[in-house]
């Protein structure tokens, strides 16, 4: 098929540019700080061409400018000046001023709160730190002279040695290192009277391996302190830093002994007697008893041990980890097979005592995979996007991998399933495989339909333009008429149009001309009706003489085109027309150029 597209011819005029005019530059005062931005505009006045060429005097060190006005201030405050020079004429300049503000940084303060503190020998205090001026508040906490003068933690907590005097503790800002505060800890002497140690309750029983709480009472000083200790060593049983002893396994007496920190003389005991554990019969009961469980899930057992104050024990599962595994609390975990598996609890204290539960696995019942795609066809046109949506079912993986059958030249698709038809008419396919079980897929087929008649879209405007004659274009042919300014009149026009050959070519109108006239009165032969067609270049021209000037309530002239589509054509191809040169004899005065819009021309399913 073939279809028409306007080209505008000019008969004898040439426009030319307008000189430069002079710069101006807004705002002329700004204010920033530094490393801010500023955005300046500028104008040429009376030009055609208003580009400017940016620049900062002095160079980078007094800040940049883009070349849309966009200037970067420098990191040092200052007064600066940018220029915005004429890009056709440098003798055309101006500029604005810039004045740059240092930034001011906050000073870092530490404050230690408290700042005077009292407290007795090997006790401890609480000291916080406060950071003002920096949004990093971390500090790192020291004993001025080491930690013979007391240590502190890193939260401020501070312990004082056993040595009375007055000691500084610092608090030194993460943030900036030279700034610090400090508190003053006075670690005042033990005041020592009669020490003494009492130890609570002073006699105990228990059984072995069994525990006893004991609590230690120091008066006569403020260092209350003491070292627990076992007589005899570990055989004996062993006593922690906080008074708690843990019987041997074997009967007899033992001592327990709390030694004051301060007095080391001064002592305090308790007497423990251990006796033999009472063995009764050793039973071990599971529950529940039966339970059911999926393959390679979990499940939870208990073992209740009677007749000994040892109730640990082992578990295990008969046949061995190919039926599964039991945790050391119970906890099964069955096999990736189906079938009736025991677990067994065996006593630690009696290994003959034991007792088990059986555990059923059931086959899992494992669903077909389905991919589905949504719509499974759809028509669009050339470079457009249609998008796709993939449902996955018998599985919990509902992910899936999108392609295009033949590759990239047939479109492409985004992992979300956005496809992208290529510039060309065709029938594509789009394929989403699930990335559970790659054998299952499903497809949509996207048709990008060729081209078959031709759309124009007349141009907005009441100044000349080219617009579509409705009752002389159809299919692939477009028959366009030139229209002039509203209110105006003329006796003739010309245009030289111009055609891209490989899309389009120039087609008579009315069967004869490439030209028709359809507004002047032309007289007697020869009339002033003219045509001439060189390659894809159209030159036409309608002149009327001896009649008054004819007014521009209407077409004044046309011309036609042709469109070639083939098979191959995509529908949305935009075929280009332009209008070279254009002149028209107003009512009075001599031959001018004029403008003239044209519309676009795209190809139509």
């Amino acid at each position: 098929m073939k279809l028409i597209v306007p080209l505008l011819m000019g008969a004898l005029v040439a426009c030319t540019d307008s000189d430069s005019g002079p710069v101006t530059v807004t705002p002329k005062n700004v204010t920033v700080k530094a490393g801010e931005k500023a955005t300046f505009n500028a104008s040429v006045k009376d030009a055609k061409d208003p580009r400017v060429l940016w620049s900062v005097e002095g160079g980078d060190s007094h800040g940049t400018i883009s070349s849309s006005g966009v200037y970067t201030a420098p990191a040092e405050a200052g007064t600066y000046t940018v220029v915005a020079t004429n890009a056709v004429d440098t003798s055309k300049k101006d500029s604005a001023t810039v004045k740059v503000e240092a930034v001011q940084t906050p000073t870092v303060i530490v404050k230690v709160t408290p700042e005077v503190v009292t407290i007795g020998q090997g006790t401890a205090t609480d000291l916080t730190a406060e950071v003002s001026g920096s949004s990093i508040t971390a500090v790192q906490w020291s004993v001025e002279g080491g930690d013979e003068n007391g240590t502190v933690s890193s939260t401020g907590r501070y312990t004082a040695p056993n040595t009375a005097g007055t000691y500084t503790v610092t608090a030194t800002s993460v943030a900036d290192p030279t700034k610090k505060g400090s508190a003053s800890v006075t670690v005042e002497p033990v005041v020592v009277g009669e020490v003494a140690v009492t130890v609570s309750p002073s006699s105990g029983t228990t059984t072995w391996d069994g525990i006893v709480q004991l609590t230690a009472e120091v008066t006569g000083t403020n260092n209350l302190a003491v070292q627990w200790s076992v007589e005899g060593g570990d055989a004996n049983g062993f006593v922690s830093s906080t008074g708690v002893y843990r019987a041997p396994n074997k009967t007899g007496t033992f001592t327990v002994t709390a030694t004051s920190v301060a007095d080391p003389t001064k002592k305090g005991s308790a007497s423990i007697t251990v006796e033999p554990v009472v063995v009764e019969a050793v039973a071990v009961a599971v529950s529940p008893k039966t339970g059911t469980v999926e393959q390679d899930g979990s499940f939870s057992l208990s073992a209740q041990v009677t007749g000994t104050n040892n109730v640990a024990v082992q578990w295990s599962v008969a046949g061995g980890d190919d039926n599964g595994t039991v945790s050391s609390t119970g906890v099964y975990r069955a096999p990736r097979r189906a079938g009736t598996f025991v677990v067994r609890a065996t006593s630690v204290a009696d290994p003959t005592k034991s007792d088990s539960a059986s555990l059923s696995v059931e086959a899992i019942v494992v669903p077909t995979v389905e991919v589905s795609v949504t719509p499974k066809t759809a028509t669009v046109g050339q470079a457009t996007v249609v998008n796709l949506t993939a449902e996955v079912t018998g599985t919990s993986v509902v992910a899936v991998t999108w392609a295009v059958e033949g590759g990239s030249a047939n479109g492409t698709v985004s992992s979300t399933g956005v496809y992208t038809a290529p510039n060309r008419p065709g029938t594509y396919t789009v394929t989403a495989t699930s990335v559970a079980d790659a054998s299952k897929k499903d497809s949509s087929v996207i048709t990008v339909p060729v081209a078959g008649t031709v759309s124009y879209v007349d141009p907005t405007g009441t100044g000349w333009r080219l617009v579509r004659n409705a009752s002389l274009s159809s299919g692939n042919t477009l028959v366009l008429d030139l229209v002039g300014p509203t209110g105006q009149s003329g006796r003739g026009a010309d245009l030289t149009l111009g055609l891209d050959a490989a899309t389009a070519s120039w087609s008579t109108v009315d069967g004869s001309e490439y030209v028709a006239n359809r507004g002047y009165e032309l007289g007697a032969a020869p009339q002033l009706l003219k045509s001439a067609l060189k390659g894809s270049t159209l030159s036409v021209g309608v002149y009327q003489k001896g009649a008054p000037a004819h007014a521009y309530d209407g077409a004044l002239l046309s011309v036609a085109l042709t469109v070639d589509v083939i098979a191959e054509t995509p529908a949305g191809i935009v075929v280009p027309l332009n209008v070279l040169k254009a002149h028209a004899l107003p009512a009075s005065g001599s031959l001018q150029a004029i403008n003239v819009e044209v519309g676009t021309i795209t190809t139509a399913q």
